[in-house]
This record gives C-alpha cells, structure tokens and sequence, in this order.
C-alpha cells in the first residue's frame, strides 16, 4: 500500500522509488537467474529475432560505433520464452508489495502487459535519447494518473542509468525540451535517479526520460509493465504469451497473487479491437514507436 506522499510524488514528479521491492533473502537468486538468462541471449546468432533482444545500433553517444559495437546487446523482451524463462522471473511477481503499491495507483484489477530486462552492454556504454513513451507532445491532463499501464525498473545491482526530468508528463515540452528530444544533450532541471539493489522505480510513461549505462558498470534490471483490465491488449502478444504459458505449465506453478495477473491477460482472448493501438507489438516495435528506457 502506497502513503498519500508516494501517491502524491508519483503523480507530480512522474517517478517513484520504493524501497526493498525485491526481498534481500531473494536477491542473489534473482541475480543467479538474471545472469543465465543474460548468457543465453547473448549466446543466441539470432537473438533478436528470437528473444526480440535489444541492439545499440546507433543509439549511443560514440560518433561512429563499429560494427560489432552495434551489435551489443542491453536488454530482451521475451522473458517467458521457454528458452529464457526463469522461475524467479515470475516469483517477482508474487509480491504483495508490488502488487499492493501497483493497484493503489492503477485500480484493484490488473493484468500482465510486458516482462522484459535491461542491462549494461559489455564493450559500449548504451546512452539512449530523451524521449516519451508515446508521442512527443502527449502529457497527462488528469493530475498525472496513470494511462490504463505503469511500467517499472527494478535494480538487482546499484544503478545510475534513470535520467528525467520530473513533471514533465504533465505539461508540453518546453521550447528547450523540444528541441533536444531525440538527443542526448543536457537539458535543464534533468536528475539521474540512484537505485539500491532491490528498489523499483515507477514511471509515467509521458515523462521526459533517457537512459544510460555505462560498460563498465553491471546493470542488472527486470522491466515490467501491468495494465488495468478495461486496457486493451494486443492480440498477437497475447496468443504467443498463452503458448508459452501453456508449454511452460505455469497454470499450476504460479501462486496466488501473480496468476491473476495471467488470467486477466488472456481473458482478452477472443475479443476484437484494433492491434495497432497496442505500443509493444510481437517481433519488434510499431513504425513510428522508438525502442524505450
């Protein structure tokens, strides 16, 4: 359950830290589980394809990164793949914390949206564009609340890759912001957020943010995403995460707090709605969506 202050901080900053969301007796085995599944994306010829793995490409700050330098990867979307999949990536959601703080500010009902990872590249610091996550000049008119989904980071190491600037997701960019989104140029009232092992950052998605990690640091982070039940939900997502669940067997090994969340995903089965609305399709990212934090 979140105070009136973390309710308060989270809609006017746009950001919130909550400390100790991963239990200190779970984090090494959470650290073990991350790495496996680190190794095996990174073993992967294809694993962009595979396990929709995140590639710097030219999104660093390196003038003309190599070839190979292009190739690094800092992060994979597919953590349910059979490949991937590891019990304490599901475990983090058997959380009445998390649950509890996640429905204080989206409502009682919630359903999975996204289970992804992000960590820092071996040989190239990753340094990613100030952006939104929706369009540039979309910002909350509703004191902040969240649009129907919340994403969040959780630190397994100490971190310092978060940069933002907090309120922005509740006014236009400035004629200052405008014109360096897209870049990763300074900007005034930025802030670069520190996470201690074991702390979850929540985020608006409309607020200006970027991150950063360098080669030489270890980033170890789970980015998650949840959705109220009335959101709409992509079928495509939803059919491949049903065949993975089911190949898995999950129905009878995950718990009683993070199964719902599950259930109320592939309720959506069989309902029609317009996929493109869904900002995280299957194999990638939509034409006009950039990849994100």
């Amino acid at each position: 359950m979140l105070t009136e202050d973390q309710k308060r901080t989270y809609y006017e900053d746009g950001v919130l830290v909550i400390k100790d969301m991963i239990p200190s007796e779970k984090l090494l085995n959470y650290r073990d589980a991350y790495e496996r599944m680190v190794e095996k994306v990174r073993a992967h010829p294809n694993a962009k394809e595979e396990y929709n793995a995140r590639l710097i490409g030219g999104k660093t700050n390196t003038e003309s990164p190599t070839e190979e330098e292009q190739k690094e990867i800092w992060g994979a979307d597919w953590l349910l793949h059979p490949d991937l999949y590891e019990p304490e990536f599901t475990d983090y959601l058997e959380n009445e914390k998390l649950i509890s703080a996640l429905q204080c500010l989206l409502g009682p009902d919630l359903e999975l949206y996204g289970l992804k990872a992000l960590w820092s590249p071996v040989n190239i610091t990753y340094d990613l564009y100030w952006h939104r996550d929706g369009k540039q000049d979309s910002y909350s008119t509703d004191g902040g609340i969240p649009p129907g989904w919340l994403q969040w980071n959780t630190a397994l190491y100490r971190e310092e890759s978060f940069h933002v600037v907090k309120g922005s997701h509740r006014r236009p960019l400035s004629e200052e912001e405008s014109t360096i989104y897209g870049t990763t140029k300074p900007v005034a009232n930025q802030e670069v957020l520190v996470l201690e092992p074991g702390e979850a950052l929540f985020m608006h998605q409309a607020v200006l943010h970027r991150g950063k990690a360098l080669s030489t640091s270890k980033r170890r982070a789970f980015h998650y995403i949840v959705a109220r039940t009335d959101f709409a939900v992509g079928t495509r997502r939803l059919r491949q995460f049903k065949e993975w669940y089911d190949q898995l067997n999950l129905g009878q090994k995950l718990g009683p707090i993070s199964k719902p969340l599950f259930e109320n995903f592939f309720a959506w089965e069989g309902r029609t709605f317009d996929d493109n609305t869904y900002p995280y399709p299957p194999g990638g990212r939509s034409p006009d969506k950039k990849e994100q934090n």
